[in-house]
């Protein structure tokens, strides 16, 4: 690979089933292998959609099916993914996870959200520590949707995992959401939300590529989600994917 990696943001239309969302997760994998990224970044629970039917999508046989193929689609392609998935745990537990697969086609990471919101935590459970790993010429991690309120908490645990890491990779914070600013509090709710990834980006010294859903299947007629952006390590916004429409991006990643 010669020069900064190249990483493609994914802002991918949502759908009510499973294989409506496999296929599009797909899609955005062609389309950054095409475009010659090293990787793709997908959205919170890109395979099943964020909607209320999520619980009937629940199904293990169906979702290790659906793994299975993003991990072949990955080492067919030679692109490395980070897409948003459930994880079913013991005891009947559920994660929302930010699974990261290799160009390989190998598993070589999964974060479950623990920030979870009240309406997420009646299905969800909460995850627990998180580190880094290594993908496609970059040290990566997740923060899930509105962790990035949680900076205070997870920047020292963060900042503490990098000491086992090679200081000159890239750093990157893939920021999977389903955010938008459909009124006023919304909207600032939404800026909360950059405003802690800057200072999150800042204090990691990584740069953070945020894949956001451009509507929503629970409210159709709202607007003003997608949005999607990618903030450099000194807390810059540098790209910005449009507002309500599907859209890719790829962005290079210097060193900080």
């Amino acid at each position: 690979m010669s020069g900064p990696p190249r990483w493609a943001i994914s802002q991918p239309r949502m759908h009510a089933t499973l294989a409506g969302n496999l296929a599009e997760t797909l899609r955005a994998l062609e389309n950054a292998a095409a475009a010659g990224a090293e990787g793709c970044v997908c959205a919170e629970l890109a395979l099943t959609g964020f909607h209320r039917g999520v619980p009937a999508l629940v199904d293990a046989d169906a979702l290790a099916a659906a793994e299975a193929e993003l991990r072949a689609a990955c080492a067919r392609l030679g692109v490395a993914a980070a897409v948003g998935v459930p994880t079913l745990g013991g005891g009947g537990a559920v994660f929302s996870s930010h699974l990261h697969i290799d160009a390989a086609g190998r598993e070589v990471g999964r974060v479950h959200k623990r920030g979870l919101t009240a309406s997420e935590a009646g299905f969800f459970t909460p995850g627990g520590a998180r580190g880094w790993t290594a993908l496609s010429g970059v040290l990566a991690t997740s923060v899930l949707c509105r962790e990035m309120l949680d900076g205070a908490e997870l920047a020292p645990e963060l900042h503490a995992a990098l000491s086992a890491h090679d200081a000159a990779v890239p750093r990157v914070v893939f920021w999977p959401s389903y955010i938008g600013e459909s009124d006023a509090e919304q909207a600032a709710l939404c800026e909360a939300y950059r405003a802690g990834a800057a200072e999150l980006a800042r204090a990691l010294g990584a740069w953070v590529l945020q894949s956001n859903w451009p509507e929503s299947l629970n409210a159709p007629a709202q607007r003003g989600f997608g949005a999607s952006c990618v903030i450099a390590p000194d807390g810059r916004r540098v790209a910005a994917l449009p507002r309500d429409a599907a859209a890719q991006v790829v962005a290079a990643l210097g060193r900080r």
